[in-house]
């Protein structure tokens, strides 16, 4: 219980989830379509909900990166930023910010400021249109059932890596 927030750890028992509902380990699979297969090295875990993310960003002297902190990575180009698998959960809260867009419509995103949070990316499920790094989608935090997993970042002036 030391690695959730309050919100998660509410979440957790309410859940009664024991682990990732489509996760299993030693070795590490994933259901899929109603089938356990394999969670190959290079993919990501999928189906995580933003407080299972948090307590693993807990467990590992981590966090999430803010919306801005992922965008800012994404255009970068780097290589070593793949995104585009799963949708990434972010430490943001979903609001309007300057310059910001409401696409496709404004009913799509307006009633839902500070209501969500923000994840960033795409998924293999999204549509080629809104596969772009600036695309916003937002879920409460949760949401497991969706195709979301999330990358972490270091403590300000924490170096080291996870665990």
């Amino acid at each position: 219980a030391r690695w959730w927030s309050p919100a998660g750890l509410s979440w957790l028992h309410s859940s009664r989830l024991r682990a990732p509902l489509y996760l299993r380990g030693t070795p590490w699979q994933v259901q899929m379509g109603g089938h356990w297969q394999p969670l190959g090295r290079a993919l990501p875990a999928c189906h995580l909900s933003a407080f299972e993310a948090e307590a693993w960003c807990a467990w590992a002297g981590r966090r999430l990166p803010t919306e801005g902190e992922w965008e800012r990575a994404a255009l970068q180009g780097d290589p070593a930023f793949t995104w585009g698998a799963v949708w990434e959960w972010t430490a943001s809260s979903f609001e309007p910010y300057a310059g910001f867009v409401a696409h496709p419509y404004r009913d799509y995103s307006a009633p839902w400021f500070g209501s969500r949070r923000v994840l960033r990316g795409a998924s293999f499920g999204t549509q080629p249109r809104l596969h772009h790094a600036r695309y916003r989608n937002f879920f409460t935090p949760e949401r497991n059932d969706i195709f979301a997993g999330f990358r972490s970042c270091a403590l300000q002036g924490h170096r080291g890596g996870a665990r």
